[in-house]
């Protein structure tokens, strides 16, 4: 049992830690790709909402729809050819916070 709650204190330092990157830089992304990839304003949106089922303790119901709603939206994390340093950047941390949500 120590070791599940010190894995989950684990991912939980993770996954904040991935969620601060992120907004760092899908708000940039969002304002200079948002024109040509109009689905980031929904991933924004989806974003904003696992970030705050995951800080009110993890419904897990519902971050795995927002989870499968990400992967949609993003083609499963897929990197546009005209994606800048920021857009990279964000589309790991997102990969990087499903991953780690998706384990637990």
């Amino acid at each position: 049992m120590f070791g599940r709650s010190n894995h989950l204190k684990n991912c939980s330092k993770s996954v904040q830690k991935s969620f601060k990157t992120l907004n760092i830089f899908l708000p940039k992304v969002l304002k200079i790709h948002g024109a040509k990839h109009p689905e980031l304003m929904e991933v924004k949106q989806v974003t904003d909402e696992l970030q705050a089922v995951f800080e009110d303790g993890m419904d897990t119901g519902r971050a795995t729809a927002l989870l499968e709603k990400l992967r949609s939206l993003t083609r499963n994390y897929a990197i546009p050819s005209d994606a800048c340093p920021a857009y990279k950047n964000a589309y790991k941390a997102l990969s990087q916070i499903d991953a780690i949500l998706s384990a637990v």
